[in-house]
C-alpha cells in the first residue's frame, strides 16, 4: 500500500493482512514442501514480501517482475536476503535450461497475454521432475456476473479466467502434470469476505483479525471442490 507523507511516497505492506494472500502463500508452501536445497523462481515477484519468506526455506531464491517500480520496493525490503531480483518478461525469461527446481506464483498466470508461452518458459527453466506451485483466479462461483468479471478484469489487467479442466490441458501442452488441485475461497463465510475485499480493499485490512479466522474455518468445513475466487495447483515438469 502505498501513502503520500509531505509529498513523499511511503511504502506500507499490508500483505501479511490480506485474507486471500495469506490462505494462498500457506496452500503453496505446503504444496512446494521445501527442504532447503532447492533453488526456486517466484514469478512476478511485486515487492518481495512472500519472496523474503520463501528466501529463508530454500537454498536460493530468485524473483521477476515486469514491474520496475515493485522490483525497486522488492530490493528496499530484502536486502541481501533474495540472491536475486530481476526486471524481465515472463514469456522470455533470461536464466538457462533446468536452473531451478521449483518454480512458484502467486495469483500472476491470469495477467500473462499468452499464459502458454509462458508456462513453456518456467518448463524450460524447470528441472525434470521439479514443481510448478501457482494459484489462479477463477471466479467461477455462481452468480458472478459478465459485468463483474469485466470490472475486474479492467481493475487488474486479468487476461484469463481458469476451471481445472482447461488449466490441466494448458499444463500438459507446456510440459506439467498436474498432481494437486483445489479450489479456494468456496466457502459462504470466505465468499463473503472476499466479496468485502473487492469492494473496500482498506477495510478489508481492519477486518483481518476476524475475516482470517473465519475464511480458514469456512474452507475446512466446506466440501465444495467445484468452484471458487482462486484455484491453486501442484504440477510436476515432465
Amino acid at each position: 500500500m502505498e501513502l503520500k507523507i509531505f509529498n513523499k511516497t511511503a511504502f506500507i505492506p499490508l500483505n501479511g493482512l490480506n485474507v486471500s494472500r495469506r490462505m494462498e502463500f500457506a496452500l503453496l508452501s505446503r504444496y512446494l514442501d521445501l527442504k532447503g536445497s532447492e533453488k526456486l523462481l517466484d514469478v512476478a515477484c511485486g515487492d518481495g514480501y512472500w519472496t523474503s519468506i520463501l528466501a529463508r526455506q530454500a537454498r536460493s531464491v530468485v524473483g521477476f517482475d515486469f514491474n520496475r517500480q515493485r522490483l525497486l520496493q522488492a530490493r528496499h525490503r530484502s536486502g541481501d536476503i533474495i540472491q536475486g531480483l530481476i526486471g524481465c518478461d515472463a514469456h522470455i525469461l533470461p536464466f538457462r535450461r533446468e536452473a531451478f527446481d521449483a518454480v512458484v506464483g502467486i495469483c500472476v498466470l491470469e495477467h500473462f497475454r499468452d499464459d502458454l508461452k509462458a508456462l513453456q518458459e518456467m518448463r524450460r527453466v524447470l528441472k525434470t521432475g521439479g514443481k510448478l506451485a501457482m494459484t489462479v483466479d477463477s471466479f467461477s462461483v455462481p452468480g458472478i456476473t459478465a459485468q463483474e468479471k469485466v470490472r475486474h478484469a479492467k481493475a487488474f489487467s486479468v487476461a484469463h479466467w481458469y476451471r481445472i479442466e482447461d488449466l490441466s490441458l494448458t499444463l500438459e501442452k507446456a510440459g506439467f502434470i498436474v498432481t494437486e488441485w483445489t479450489y479456494m475461497l468456496k466457502s459462504p463465510l470466505s465468499i463473503a469476505f472476499y466479496r468485502a475485499n473487492l469492494k473496500n480493499s482498506k477495510l478489508a485490512y481492519l477486518l483481518f483479525p476476524l475475516a482470517y479466522p473465519a475464511s480458514l474455518l469456512g474452507e475446512a468445513l466446506s466440501r465444495n471442490n467445484q468452484y471458487g475466487y482462486k484455484l491453486a495447483f501442484n504440477a510436476v515438469a515432465v
